[in-house]
């Protein structure tokens, strides 16, 4: 699957612009992280006009969406110093994996209302993706955008709050993943049973037996 001409252009930009990275807020990396959100955002915005980089609705998936005719791309914004990062967004996973509109998307869900959408709403649909938009922190103008069906470099982990993860300081000496829809989907889907695995695999066998 091809990058969307629209998310070329605003990887380009921010590239060209260098936008200004924030410190840490007071030694919490996520802190200046969000600040670094609202920064790039405000920026697209005024470079491609709010009609295209739009606000994400109270509780959606992503941090900004960007709108390419009737197409919805949403985009997940990560400012990183190279070390791997939380991926995981079953709401973004829904939409890159079914026919669900991205404004008909629940706000807020559990694995098994998960898992039932996934087996209703199972579809292929062409540049269908949840899109991440990396920015360097030590360097603003190394971008990548690139959709979870693309990624390559998952790290699975057995925290269940922060599950499949990526690898960027490996992700971006690679180029994206070309995977079929049933291989993206055991990828995403597969990778969160992994972590879950693992989770339970970490636990007391006694704690188990009382569950």
């Amino acid at each position: 699957m091809s990058m969307p001409k629209i998310l070329t252009e605003i990887a380009e930009a921010l590239r060209n612009h260098k936008v200004e990275i924030s410190e840490k807020v007071e030694g919490e990396g996520r802190g200046g992280s969000l600040k670094d959100e609202g920064t790039i955002k405000k920026y697209l915005q005024s470079v491609f006009g709010e009609d295209v980089v739009m606000n994400v609705p109270a509780r959606g998936a992503g941090d900004i969406l960007v709108k390419d005719g009737d197409t919805i791309y949403p985009l997940n914004i990560k400012t990183t110093f190279g070390s791997t990062d939380n991926a995981t967004s079953k709401i973004g996973f829904l939409y890159a994996l079914t026919d669900i509109d991205y404004y008909e998307l629940p706000k807020s869900i559990g694995w098994k209302k998960f898992n039932e959408l996934l087996k209703e709403r199972k579809a292929e649909i062409e540049g269908r993706d949840y899109y991440y938009l990396c920015v360097d922190k030590n360097d603003s103008s190394s971008v990548l955008i690139r959709g979870a069906k693309q990624i390559n470099c998952y790290c699975l982990n057995a925290n269940p709050s922060n599950m499949l993860q990526i690898d960027w300081k490996k992700e971006k000496q690679m180029p994206p993943k070309n995977r079929t829809y049933d291989e993206a989907y055991d990828t995403l889907v597969g990778g969160i049973k992994k972590c879950i695995a693992k989770f339970l695999n970490n636990l007391p066998e006694d704690w188990l037996k009382e569950l």
